[in-house]
């Protein structure tokens, strides 16, 4: 039984099995039309608020070094300089929490993504592809693939995934 497991499949066109590969060997032998699905990641920029923040971080240093340096200008400019001290950290800190609940949002925004990748990447590997008749088919059905098929089966569906309602909501209605 071990033995019909590692068996390769044979071509449904040329009914032979010595020239089958599975669709990895054959795009890590330079068949690039068969590459896996890419998994989906988050693109969420955070230059521009990480910028920002350490010009703040920066206004405030400065402050914060103009402070120590004055010795005794008078206690207004010293609360003043303080003052825009604590608001430019206060300011950073603000501009690195956005940026991080950006990214948090991007992430949980890909992870919709998963089940369908999950999906397409079985499908992948399910996949035999034979050099002799250039063709991919699916052992499972012992059909052919056109190019059109295999794109459709190895594609991550991006359109907009609806939550279902939390089960908290249902509780409550009793």
């Amino acid at each position: 039984m071990a033995s019909s497991l590692s068996q390769k499949p044979s071509c449904p066109v040329c009914n032979r099995a010595d020239q089958v590969k599975r669709l990895q060997a054959a795009y890590e032998a330079g068949v690039e039309r068969f590459s896996p699905p890419s998994m989906p990641t988050g693109t969420v920029s955070m230059l521009k608020y990480m910028v920002a923040a350490i010009l703040m971080v920066g206004i405030g240093a400065f402050f914060i070094f103009v402070l120590i340096g004055s010795g005794g200008t008078g206690d207004a400019a010293n609360l003043i300089q303080v003052i825009v001290t604590l608001v430019a950290i206060v300011a950073a800190l603000i501009l690195s929490l956005v940026a991080f609940l950006r990214v948090v949002r991007g992430d949980a925004e890909s992870q919709q993504y998963l089940p369908a990748y999950d999906r397409a990447l079985e499908n992948y590997n399910r996949l035999y592809y034979c050099a002799r008749d250039n063709v991919v088919f699916d052992p499972q059905t012992n059909k052919t693939l056109t190019d059109a098929d295999l794109t459709s089966l190895l594609a991550i569906d991006k359109t907009p995934v609806e939550q279902p309602p939390s089960s908290s909501a249902t509780l409550t209605h009793k």
